[in-house]
């Protein structure tokens, strides 16, 4: 493991171990340069302090390993190819702030299976291909969306890049709970808000895309706090046992994405053995 605190000094681009494995973006920084991380081969983790406003373009071009991205909670702007090639990136939790996103900023990341764009979002001002060449072009293909191209054309059709980026803010609507699971801004208190205002079982209900509960969602987020995941894991322990498309379950989610929130589930789970015993 080698750890690299990136602080964005001046103008001049910040220099980064070429064997860097762990990112941590300082919280004074509001802007990570313009390939500041491009084709870091062994980059796995990113944790962004919550002032980082902008990625520049290509910050993390074909940073191959990474699995693991903690974006800020006032992230407003990412550019162009910003994220491109990174294959083993699964999922991106992106805040309500984001305004702007350009151009193959997702392109090539074969592994994509998660991503939703805030519901204010201005179309216009998301990139035409936002999935082109991206794992989550065949997901959306599942459900009848896709690119398509003008009859006798090279180009494709406004009509369908407008469905795409349609899908892209609504496809989870038909499931609210999971929805505020994705929010980076959910917290114990809203989790048991939910619960408390709908129907019974609705911690176990699986959405149709993923194959996700709630907690699968919520163990996903980076931005989840511990007491939140515990807090929807309590009102039903029978979900930390349900798998989802990939045959994952809550756990693997947490070990891989929120490791505070794999802590509080194990402990709980040590609590309830105890009420047993």
């Amino acid at each position: 493991m080698k750890l690299h605190i990136y602080r964005g000094f001046g103008r001049r681009k910040e220099k980064v171990p070429w064997d860097v494995t762990h990112v941590i973006v300082d919280e004074s920084v509001t802007k990570i340069q313009g390939g500041a991380f491009k084709g870091k081969a062994h980059l796995v983790s990113v944790i962004m302090g919550d002032n980082v406003s902008r990625i520049e373009d290509q910050a993390f071009y074909c940073c191959g390993a990474l699995s693991f991205l903690r974006l800020s909670n006032v992230l407003e702007f990412i550019g162009e190819a910003a994220f491109s090639t990174c294959n083993s990136l699964e999922a991106v939790f992106l805040p309500s702030t984001v305004r702007r996103i350009e151009t193959e900023a997702f392109m090539y990341c074969a592994s994509m299976k998660l991503l939703i764009l805030p519901d204010d979002i201005d179309p216009d001002n998301v990139c035409d291909l936002i999935i082109d060449c991206n794992g989550l072009e065949h997901i959306a293909a599942a459900s009848d969306v896709e690119y398509e191209f003008e009859s006798d054309s090279i180009f494709l059709s406004d009509e369908s890049i407008r469905r795409v980026k349609e899908w892209l803010i609504h496809h989870m609507d038909e499931s609210p709970f999971q929805k505020l699971c994705y929010d980076t801004s959910v917290t114990a208190s809203k989790i048991n808000d939910y619960l408390d205002e709908n129907v019974p079982g609705s911690a176990l209900h699986v959405e149709r895309i993923h194959g996700m509960t709630p907690l699968h969602m919520l163990t996903m987020n980076p931005h989840a706090p511990a007491d939140a995941i515990a807090a929807l894991f309590v009102s039903n322990m029978e979900a930390i046992f349900q798998s989802d498309h990939q045959e994952r379950d809550p756990l693997d989610n947490a070990r891989t994405y929120n490791a505070d929130g794999l802590v509080a589930t194990i402990a709980a789970l040590c609590n309830h053995r105890q009420t047993f015993l």
